[in-house]
């Protein structure tokens, strides 16, 4: 499926850094163009004016004010930090891109801009030597409420025998153009599809899978999952290896507390179709 816009939410974060590579290489394969968006919140801007505004080190533990001087140049550096990041991961490819400074709600500007048919890509892990992996709560409230497509993207890390994953909860018009979307994940990676079939799965809809299988052109195989708990799902994506989820945006799971969890215990991309 060809976006028509690749959107990337961007800070010029290790994780985001990884996004921006993803989403790059997204936009040249489909020749689409690929926008680049920066947010600052003004709540936090005017928040810092307030005499009791300080900050937690998240190595020392050590409070401290915040300085609004020192934290307006900050953000100034890291808004060019993010262009040239841009500017460096885009040179070698042909890529029109351009970047958007925005000032206002992240997840509300986000949600203005995306349309149907754009491709959303969002890091996801956030990192803390102390603190160790944490997980915050945007990028899954993008991938429940945006209109677009929504990857949730964590980094590359070399796993034999890793696989691709789609997730069946029930069998809807857009199942068969998941189904074969995943199929192609696996087949760009050289990997199999692991088809994870809902326990709530009626015969009917079983029978529907199947018969759309059959026109699954690269390896896969079936797996009736017998429950849809967060250890279930653990176990199942661990077991098989899986370094690529494919859901769709409507169903139990994505609402679920499950793939926060998820993402928070395991180094997984989560593809979210609209």
């Amino acid at each position: 499926m060809r976006p028509s816009r690749v959107l990337i939410l961007f800070d010029a974060s290790p994780q985001a850094l990884h996004a921006l590579e993803v989403a790059t290489e997204l936009a040249s394969h489909h020749q689409a163009p690929l926008v680049a968006i920066y947010v600052e919140e003004p709540d936090r801007q005017r928040g810092l004016a307030y005499s009791f505004s300080h900050e937690v080190s998240a190595l020392s533990g050590a409070i401290h004010r915040i300085d609004p001087g020192l934290h307006r140049l900050n953000a100034d550096r890291t808004a060019t930090a993010v262009r040239r990041a841009i500017e460096q991961v885009t040179s070698h490819r042909r890529v029109k891109w351009e970047l958007l400074v925005l000032r206002g709600q992240l997840v509300e500007e986000i949600l203005a801009i995306s349309k149907p048919g754009d491709s959303l890509l969002l890091g996801c892990v956030g990192w803390s030597a102390r603190l160790g992996r944490k997980l915050g709560g945007t990028p899954l409230t993008l991938a429940r409420r945006a209109n677009a497509s929504v990857q949730i993207c964590s980094p590359d890390i070399a796993r034999s025998r890793a696989q691709v994953a789609v997730l069946i909860e029930e069998w809807s018009p857009s199942s068969e153009a998941m189904l074969h979307y995943a199929a192609r994940r696996a087949e760009v990676g050289k990997r199999t599809l692991v088809v994870l079939a809902s326990p709530l799965l009626d015969d009917e809809d079983a029978t529907r899978l199947n018969q759309s299988l059959a026109s699954v052109p690269t390896p896969w195989r079936l797996r009736k999952l017998p429950r849809m708990t967060s250890g279930e799902m653990f176990n199942v994506l661990a077991e098989e290896r899986v370094v690529e989820l494919v859901v769709r945006r409507g169903g139990d799971w994505l609402q679920s507390e499950t793939p926060q969890r998820i993402l928070e215990r395991m180094a997984i991309t989560i593809n979210v179709m609209a």
